[in-house]
């Protein structure tokens, strides 16, 4: 009886953690985006506080492997949420919002674009790294797996508005 008991202890750990998607956040932050990069395999991931607004909580860009962060941005939980900024764009049939930072002299822009009616319409999210000089640009899609979390556009009232990006001229103000 016990061991039976046990082994279905066993069985419900394994399947709760099967069963959330694969990130680089920890235990007790909440996951905003995260997905796998086509191109690398490595993945993305913004992580916050379980309470987050525009002056309570953190958030924070993760890059790298699963159990290997290799880029962490901000380092400072402490008013993170100033060092993100947003946009977003809006017409019949296509939706894109994007969360920017800069770092040194390169900038980074987590972008959502659906096109198409929300039945029937494709989304796509890709991790943009540019340089200054506009001479090392990068676009690295993300896979529409089990391990793509996306709740981007909830950061619209916590982060500021940014028109650092060169895509589109938004509607944040």
């Amino acid at each position: 009886m016990l061991r039976g008991k046990l082994i279905f202890l066993l069985i419900t750990i394994m399947a709760t953690n099967f069963a959330r998607a694969a990130d680089l956040c920890n235990s007790g932050e909440v996951t905003v985006f995260s997905c796998q990069l086509k191109e690398n395999k490595k993945f993305v991931s913004l992580c916050s506080s379980k309470e987050l607004s525009a002056k309570t909580g953190y958030l924070q860009y993760r890059y790298g492997y699963l159990g290997k962060v290799e880029l962490k941005y901000p380092s400072d939980a402490a008013g993170s949420q100033a060092a993100f900024g947003y946009d977003s764009y809006s017409r019949s049939d296509l939706n894109t919002f994007i969360l920017g930072f800069s770092i040194s002299n390169y900038r980074y822009e987590i972008s959502e674009t659906t096109e198409g009616g929300q039945d029937d319409g494709t989304t796509l999210r890709a991790l943009l790294v540019s340089s200054q000089d506009k001479k090392h640009n990068l676009k690295l899609t993300c896979l529409d797996n089990a391990n793509l979390t996306s709740n981007i556009s909830t950061l619209e009232d916590v982060v500021p508005c940014d028109k650092a990006h060169e895509i589109f001229d938004g509607s944040c103000s």
